[in-house]
């Protein structure tokens, strides 16, 4: 109940502050499976993609997030109630993927970025296997997403969102299987393949031409 009262309380927030910033439009939320375990895997380039991942998907959702957040006084407790959980950057974290894969196999959507940290140029980093495991170990499909612009509402290093007069884009991918993106491979070498693979989807999914440098976005 708690839970259902903050997420309610947020989205209206969030909707008036995307309102306020210039907008927000969802490309593809029929991709997310409506019920059982859904990995959501986006790209970060921005501290404001976690609530707008969690914002725009149409179920409830669990996120990964850097501990770092969970010691401050007024977020930490925040965090939590909207079922943030933590994970320690730079490394295997095993307690963190542990409740990840606890969690899938509840059936739930548990959103986790896949780069392991911010990007500082907005541009998509090598994945970590990590995430992979998990929804191997759980069965699930995994929702390749994208995020646009929220990188110009609040750029790298801040924390104040801005006005930029143009909607912010979240786009959901078709959800896949690690067997699609493993193939015949195995062990620690089908994790490499799975995150190479799952990075091309990514980059595809933002709209990256060969020859280009620059994301097309759909509007």
């Amino acid at each position: 109940m708690r839970y259902r009262i903050a997420r309610a309380i947020v989205w209206i927030l969030i909707r008036i502050l995307y309102t306020y910033t210039g907008g927000i439009r969802f490309e593809g939320r029929e991709n997310v499976p409506k019920k059982g375990g859904v990995l959501v895997t986006p790209n970060h380039i921005s501290d404001a993609d976690p609530p707008t991942v969690g914002f725009a998907l149409p179920r409830p959702c669990y996120f990964m997030a850097k501990e770092e957040l969970f010691a401050i006084r007024f977020w930490g407790p925040i965090i939590r109630l909207l079922h943030g959980f933590p994970v320690k950057r730079y490394s295997a974290d095993r307690a963190a993927l542990r409740y990840t894969e606890e969690r899938l196999k509840e059936g739930e959507v548990v959103v986790v970025f896949p780069e392991g940290k911010m990007s500082e140029d907005g541009k998509l980093d090598e994945l970590l296997p990590g995430a992979l495991l998990v929804a191997q170990r759980a069965n699930v499909p995994i929702v390749p997403t994208i995020l646009f612009y929220t990188d110009i509402l609040m750029p790298y290093g801040e924390l104040k969102p801005r006005r930029i007069g143009r909607p912010i884009i979240v786009r959901f991918g078709k959800p896949i299987m690690m067997s699609e993106l493993t193939g015949d491979a195995k062990g620690s070498e089908a994790l490499k393949i799975a995150a190479v693979r799952l990075r091309e989807i990514m980059l595809e999914l933002q709209g990256y031409n060969e020859g280009t440098t620059q994301a097309i976005g759909k509007d």
